[in-house]
Formats: C-alpha cells, structure tokens, sequence
C-alpha cells in the first residue's frame, strides 16, 4: 500500500549516478482527476498515470556542471500501481515513488578554453504524495 499522489505532491530528481546531485526546476503540466477525489478534508483530486512534467534548467553541482542544460524536456509519470484505476479514463491513480521516464541532460562544467559538457541521466520521483492518509495498491 502507498499514498495517492494528490495535488501539492512532491517530485524530485532521481539520478542514475548516486554521486549526481541534479537541480533544476520541475513543471507540472497537467492537472489531477476531476473523477477520482482522495477523501481528505478537503478533497483533492488523484494525479493519473501518464502526467506530463517538463524540467529545465538543469546543473550537476556536486560535480561542477554549473552551466545549465535549459532544456526544456518533457517526460511522463508512470504508474505502479494496477488495481486503483479512474475507470472514465481507464488510468490508474500514481502513487508515492512512481516515477517518470528517463531523461538525459547535458549540463556544463566551466573550463577554459570551453566548458565541458557533463552527461546525466535521471528520473523524476514522486517523494511526497502532498497528503499522509489516503493509499492503495
């Protein structure tokens, strides 16, 4: 059992490097179920399967890949989740931990004579569902 993701849901970089240290900003381009409503005081609708989000201005500090990658790039929210679906929509409800597609960005690291791209390859991670009390498989 995990939290359904509602609106004010927390999303965060993944890396596939655990030394990479990503930072950017993470857009939410899609809004939450207007069906499907997590019981909360007050209620807020579910994100679904298939979310979009973009992510731009991306750096690798703990690196030194301080020149930003702007992107932007556009990815999609998968689910893991196979029994609580919005049946209008016939998606399923993303949970705490889904996570995105891959994405692989170049930010740069400032040298001289030029700066030196840095590759990385990262997801985008639901960390905070943005309430504790409603979850399912």
């Amino acid at each position: 059992m995990k939290l359904f993701a509602v609106d004010g849901m927390t999303l965060d970089f993944d890396p596939s490097n655990p030394a990479d240290t990503i930072q950017g900003t993470i857009t939410i381009l899609g809004s939450p179920s207007s069906k499907v409503f997590a019981k909360l005081s007050p209620d807020k609708g579910v994100y679904l399967d298939g979310l979009q989000v973009q992510v731009s201005g991306i750096t690798v500090p703990s690196v030194g890949a301080t020149i930003p990658d702007p992107g932007p790039y556009t990815t999609t929210m998968n689910k893991t989740s196979d029994k609580n679906e919005e049946l209008a929509n016939n998606k399923f409800i993303l949970r705490l931990d889904d996570e995105s597609d891959s994405i692989t960005a170049k930010p740069k690291i400032p040298a001289s004579p030029s700066p030196v791209v840095y590759s990385t390859t990262f997801k985008i991670k639901i960390t905070d569902a943005g309430q504790d009390k409603v979850e399912g498989n």
